[in-house]
């Protein structure tokens, strides 16, 4: 009786299966395939956070953006609008001590805080995130300009990645 074989013609014994040799080979190429599937698989679970702190640092920085364009161009901005003719960067007045008191855009100016939103709720998913403004007298192409104001927030991330948005606010 032959279990993995068979009787030729000739009557001498064919083996049917495969050797050691080719079950070792066999053995590598799949080491190999797998290694290179779970490298693949680790690369982007590693990867997998960087849209969500994205997202959350363009929702941050927007809202920065948003409580620095709605203000006055400056201190003396006429109330219902108007040239005041020259750029003056200050940062906050006396008695202006955080976001909801700022009431001119160079107020931000030089603002570094742990990301919170206006209404001062410190939630725990942009707790991590540290946020930076800068304001200055600047146009649309970096050159000094007395009509509009270059405002840039910069967030910091957990990771340490940073995220800057600018706007220009414009003197009218």
């Amino acid at each position: 009786m032959f279990v993995n074989g068979h009787m030729a013609e000739s009557g001498r014994y064919v083996a049917a299966g495969f050797s050691l040799i080719e079950t070792v080979i066999t053995l590598v190429i799949l080491a190999i395939a797998l290694t290179a599937v779970t490298r693949s698989i680790s690369f982007g679970v590693g990867q997998s956070a960087n849209p969500l702190w994205q997202t959350r640092a363009v929702q941050l920085a927007q809202s920065y953006l948003d409580d620095a364009l709605a203000l006055n161009f400056q201190q003396d901005s006429p109330l219902g609008g108007g040239s005041v003719g020259r750029c003056v960067i200050d940062g906050p007045e006396g008695g202006e001590s955080g976001r909801s008191d700022f009431d001119d855009v160079d107020d931000f100016h030089g603002l570094s805080e742990q990301g919170r939103f206006l209404d001062g709720a410190l939630l725990a998913a942009v707790a991590l995130y540290q946020v930076d403004v800068q304001v200055s007298c600047q146009d649309g192409v970096g050159n000094v300009s007395s009509r509009s104001k270059l405002i840039q927030v910069t967030v910091s991330g957990p990771d340490n990645q940073r995220l800057r948005l600018s706007a220009l606010r414009g003197n009218f």
